[in-house]
């Protein structure tokens, strides 16, 4: 019977990792999508952290990634991309430097 729980247990943490790497890619699509809207160049995308919030009213289990972009290809700005599962929850755009 334990056995059969560890190898539960170890499934769970390889599909979670799974999961993640796979939301992971996501973000950097998403990213290079605004980006490319945007006319900004992407530098960087990297996960920051999980945490719950309210979106559209309903409470949310949010993966946050900073989005580093250049609007004039000399300075580096930082943006704030939300991920709920697959979807994009948000994107919040600081002021920067256009060309």
């Amino acid at each position: 019977m334990g056995s059969i729980l560890l190898l539960l247990l170890l499934g769970t943490v390889c599909y979670l990792f799974w999961l993640q790497r796979k939301q992971d890619e996501r973000a950097i699509v998403v990213a290079r999508q605004l980006c490319q809207q945007q006319q900004l160049q992407l530098l960087d995308c990297g996960r920051m952290g999980h945490s719950f919030r309210k979106i559209n009213g309903r409470l949310r289990f949010i993966t946050q990634y900073q989005v580093d972009f250049s609007g004039d290809g000399e300075s580096r700005y930082q943006a704030e991309l939300l991920l709920s599962g697959m979807r994009l929850a948000g994107f919040q755009l600081p002021a920067y430097r256009i060309n």
